[in-house]
């Protein structure tokens, strides 16, 4: 949990996470501040600590604090009736009945990790290199809009989203140039 985080894992994760992500290096601007300073930080004040790459860590930091969320949350055996989907019934992982705001990318992983339910949709092709596959773009549209209580979701609007996760370092197209496959930034 990034909270716990000392000055020292701090630095770790940015060590960690700047070529993980390509970015520049960021120096001292986050040196002294512990994780629990951090999580306490907008994407403001990350971006006047680090001009070139705030936005991005700020963006990293919320899917560190979003999964240490989502363990917590997920305990073996957990049943919640979550709106009005049925299939989402049995979900182990559903950041959404706590008012929890979900992110596209945890959708993805939430649909990832029940293959039994979802695999005909989207499946691992090298889960330990975070790789996955789309299988079927319109029903994963149809999914999420669901989940977001937008009727309109279609695949085209789906995509731009997870473009935009390109640009913030959280997927990126695989050296697989395959239609509809992606891959993790960060190991999920």
């Amino acid at each position: 949990d990034p909270a716990d985080w000392s000055p020292s894992n701090v630095q770790k994760w940015i060590l960690w996470t700047e070529p993980q992500s390509r970015l520049p290096q960021i120096g001292k601007s986050f040196q002294e501040l512990s994780g629990k300073d951090l999580c306490a930080m907008s994407e403001e004040q990350f971006c006047q600590l680090s001009p070139a790459c705030g936005d991005i860590l700020h963006a990293h930091l919320d899917i560190w604090k979003s999964a240490a969320w989502m363990k917590e949350k997920a305990t073996p055996g957990d049943v919640r009736y979550c709106g009005g989907d049925a299939s989402w019934a049995d979900s182990e992982v559903d950041s959404s009945c706590a008012g929890q705001p979900i992110h596209l990318w945890q959708f993805l992983k939430e649909l990832l990790l029940k293959p039994h339910n979802y695999g005909r949709f989207i499946r691992w092709l090298t889960k330990e290199e975070s790789i996955f596959k789309i299988e079927d773009s319109a029903q994963v549209a149809r999914l999420w809009g669901i989940r977001k209580n937008r009727p309109a979701m279609n695949y085209d609007k789906l995509s731009r989203s997870i473009r935009q996760y390109y640009k913030k370092g959280i997927i990126r197209k695989p050296d697989i140039s395959q239609r509809l496959v992606y891959q993790f930034v960060h190991p999920v």
